[in-house]
Order: C-alpha cells, then sequence, then structure tokens
C-alpha cells in the first residue's frame, strides 16, 4: 500500500521524500525518467551498453546532486543535462589526441629511439650501425664522416661538393633514412 501511494506522488513530493531518506522514492523517479534518460544518450551512442553505463551514472550522480535541483526546473530536463555532461566527459576521455607539427613527432621519436636504446645492449646497436656503415660506397660513408664526425655544416657540405642545399639535405635524410632501415632489419634478426 506504500508503495502505491509513493507512486502517485509529483516529482517534486519524490524528490522532499528522497531528501528525508525514502529510497522506495528515488526508485520511482528512476523507474518514471530511466527510458528517457537511457533514450538521450542510446541515440547518441553506438554502443547500448555504453549508454546503459552512463544512464545509470546519471542516476548515482543525479541522487549525490539532489539538493542541487531546483523545483522550478523539469526533473527529467535536468537528469538528461546530467547524462549529457557525462557523455561528453565520456567521449573527451576516448577522443585520441592529436599529434602535433614536426617538432612534436620528432620528440615523440627521439622518446621512442631512446627507450629502444635503454632496452638493447649499446654495443651491439654500434656493431649494427658500423655493418650498416660498411655497406656504404666510400662517397656516402666520407660524407656521414665529414658531418657527424667532423663537424662540417649542411653549408660547408654544399660548398665542398657545389650541391644545393636542398639536394645535399635530401642527401643525408637519404642515407639516415638506409642506416636507419638496415640498423632495424639487423636488429630484427
Amino acid at each position: 500500500m506504500r508503495d502505491l501511494q509513493i507512486i502517485e506522488h509529483n516529482d517534486k513530493k519524490l524528490i522532499e521524500l528522497t531528501k528525508s531518506g525514502e529510497i522506495e522514492a528515488y526508485s520511482v523517479l528512476v523507474q518514471r525518467y530511466g527510458s528517457s534518460v537511457r533514450a538521450c544518450l542510446r541515440a547518441r551512442l553506438s554502443n547500448p551498453h555504453e549508454a546503459e553505463d552512463l544512464a545509470q551514472e546519471t542516476f548515482i550522480l543525479a541522487y549525490d546532486k539532489l539538493n542541487d535541483f531546483h523545483y522550478d526546473a523539469s526533473f527529467n530536463g535536468w537528469l538528461r543535462s546530467i547524462a549529457i555532461n557525462l557523455l561528453r566527459n565520456h567521449q573527451r576521455k576516448l577522443k585520441a589526441l592529436a599529434i602535433g607539427g614536426s617538432v612534436e613527432l620528432e620528440l615523440l621519436i627521439d622518446q621512442q629511439v631512446e627507450q629502444h636504446l635503454n632496452q638493447n645492449n649499446e654495443s651491439e646497436l654500434l656493431e649494427y650501425l658500423q655493418n650498416c656503415l660498411n655497406t656504404l660506397d666510400q662517397k656516402m660513408r666520407t660524407l656521414l664522416t665529414e658531418h657527424y664526425t667532423l663537424g662540417f655544416s649542411l653549408t660547408e657540405l654544399c660548398r665542398k661538393y657545389e650541391d644545393r642545399h636542398s639536394t645535399m639535405t635530401m642527401r643525408m635524410y637519404r642515407l639516415r633514412q638506409k642506416l636507419k632501415n638496415c640498423v632495424e632489419n639487423k636488429m630484427k634478426d
């Protein structure tokens, strides 16, 4: 008999009863608005299980924040706004982070190389690099030595070999890529 009386109450009375400790009153509100909240979330999510989980979170959060509800507002609208905010937070957590320009990408690559170096024996990597350097022709080995060991700048190398800067830059890039691929292949073996 008591449950039947609770069901007949309006939202305001049910909220007041919930605040005074009548959990059954909140259960009536959940039953009354549960399908509306779930429908609101299902329309925005492809996974029905995520919608169900967020609907449950909505009612838990609404219960905790019941003192924040203003009686002049629609309780259903208030619940749906909580559901939408939870959905936004959920989507924000799942959103992939974009990587910026080449500087950020270079930092990520450097971090991965450093982690990889720490995981592998340095002397083994140096041996691989030396083997790969030996596969290059003499002119390319000399160019790498002049730049990386002797410290010639690209501008100085361009003057020495009478090449354009873009040509020298591309040549050095290709050499680094060739060495990188060679070392990676040796590491796999």
